[in-house]
């Protein structure tokens, strides 16, 4: 659920902020700070997106240890 949510924000990110920022990316022969912009805001989300997995990995995980643990009884 929670990646899928993460493709339609990311999604709408791009094409609805990245995207229309300033020149195409691919001007002929000017290579701008808003092309440069637009690529470090790319990798951003990409990064974003990572790490976000990662972290709800780590939670899964941890969940999944404390279920399989045994508890001494008393």
């Amino acid at each position: 659920m929670v990646a899928w949510l993460l493709v339609i924000v990311e999604t709408y990110l791009f094409f609805d902020v990245i995207i229309p920022v300033g020149p195409a990316l691919h001007s002929i022969g000017v290579f701008t700070a808003i092309a440069l912009l637009k690529i470090g805001l790319t990798f951003g989300l990409g990064v974003l997106w990572f790490l976000v997995i990662v972290s709800l990995t780590e939670i899964y995980e941890r969940s999944l240890e404390r279920r399989l643990t045994p508890t001494p009884s008393s």
